[in-house]
C-alpha cells in the first residue's frame, strides 16, 4: 500500500516545487504609517486649540479697556478619578469702568499646568495669585460685565508650540516608515 492523505491519494503525484520559487522572500505587506499620521492630526488639533486661547487673550489685552482689579479668592479644586486625581486652580476677582465695579470668576487659572499635590496647586496660587493682589484687568466697553486677564491668564506660546513640534515629529516618523 502506498503512502497517501485521508482522500487516498497518491502523495508521489503531488507536483515539486521550483527551487528558485522556494528560495524567493515572502511578500511583506508595505508598512502604512496611518497611525502617526493620525496622531499628528490629533496633536496638530490641541495645538490650535492652545493657540486660540492665546491668540483670544492676546487680542483681549490689545483691543478691550484696560482696568484695576483686586483678587478676592483663589481656591484649588480637587477632582478624584478611579486612578488619579486632578487639581485646578481658579480665582475670583473684581475690577471697576469708570461707573461701576464688576466682580468676575471663579476662573480657572493655570489649567495647563499639571499639579501633582493640592498643597503645590495651592502654593503656586499664593505665590502668583494671592487675595488682595492688584492685577490688570481687561474688560470689554461694549459689554463691561466680560473681562479678561489677558496673557496673565493664558498659556504662553510655549503649549501650542510644543503641540505642532510633537505632530511635526510623528510626520517625521511617518514619512520614514514609509521610505
Amino acid at each position: 500500500m502506498s503512502a497517501g492523505d485521508e482522500t487516498g491519494r497518491s502523495l508521489s503525484r503531488l507536483t515539486p516545487v521550483a527551487p528558485a520559487a522556494a528560495s524567493a522572500a515572502p511578500s511583506v505587506p508595505a508598512k502604512t504609517p496611518w497611525g502617526y499620521y493620525l496622531a499628528a492630526l490629533g496633536l496638530a488639533g490641541m495645538g490650535i486649540i492652545f493657540l486660540n486661547d492665546y491668540r483670544y487673550a492676546l487680542a483681549a489685552q490689545k483691543r478691550w479697556a484696560p482696568s484695576s482689579g483686586r483678587i478676592i479668592e483663589n481656591h484649588v479644586v480637587t477632582h478624584r478619578g478611579r486612578k488619579s486625581t486632578s487639581y485646578n486652580t481658579f480665582i475670583s476677582y473684581t475690577y471697576s469702568t469708570e461707573t461701576t465695579v464688576y466682580s468676575a470668576g471663579p476662573i480657572e487659572i493655570n489649567k495647563y499646568k499639571p499639579y501633582m499635590t493640592g498643597g503645590g496647586a495651592q502654593a503656586d496660587l499664593d505665590k502668583y495669585f494671592p487675595q488682595g493682589k492688584i492685577i490688570d484687568v481687561y474688560y470689554n466697553p461694549e459689554n463691561p460685565y466680560e473681562s479678561s486677564l489677558g496673557l496673565a491668564g493664558a498659556p504662553g506660546l510655549q503649549v501650542p508650540l510644543a503641540f505642532f513640534l510633537l505632530a511635526f515629529g510623528a510626520i517625521y516618523f511617518a514619512r520614514e516608515i514609509q521610505g
